[in-house]
C-alpha cells in the first residue's frame, strides 16, 4: 500500500526586500538582506 507524505512548506516574503523568507539552520531568515522575523519567544 502506498503513503502520502504532505510538505507544509509556505512561500514567504520579507518586509523589507520583497526577497523569500526561508528556513535554515534553525532560524527564519531572509536569504536576500538577511531580515529574521520575530516569533512568539521574542
Amino acid at each position: 500500500m502506498a503513503t502520502q507524505q504532505h510538505t507544509a512548506v509556505g512561500a514567504y516574503r520579507c518586509p523589507d526586500c520583497d526577497g523569500r523568507i526561508t528556513f535554515e539552520h534553525q532560524s527564519w531568515e531572509c536569504g536576500d538582506c538577511g531580515h529574521a522575523p520575530r516569533h512568539g519567544a521574542d
